[in-house]
């Protein structure tokens, strides 16, 4: 779902998934995640920028494999 993308909704129940922080499969390193407006009965789906060079050099320090750190800034 793009960034910016909105669902308006009624009756549930629903499960909504925003995406995820660090392993996207869209081609999209940001973060994903959701606005919940339960007033105006809407999901919106955005994105963030995070230090992915950070999260990079943590991946590397915990010893993990190298092929998590490189997916981060691929966004798949």
């Amino acid at each position: 779902v793009a960034a910016g993308a909105q669902l308006a909704y009624g009756d549930g129940p629903f499960i909504v998934n925003p995406g995820s922080v660090g392993q996207p499969r869209d081609n999209d390193p940001r973060a994903g995640y959701l606005l919940l407006d339960t007033a105006e009965s809407t999901v919106t789906w955005l994105r963030a920028e995070y230090d992915i060079r950070s999260a990079q050099a943590a991946i590397r320090d915990a010893g993990l494999p190298l092929r998590l750190a490189a997916r981060l800034a691929e966004g798949r």
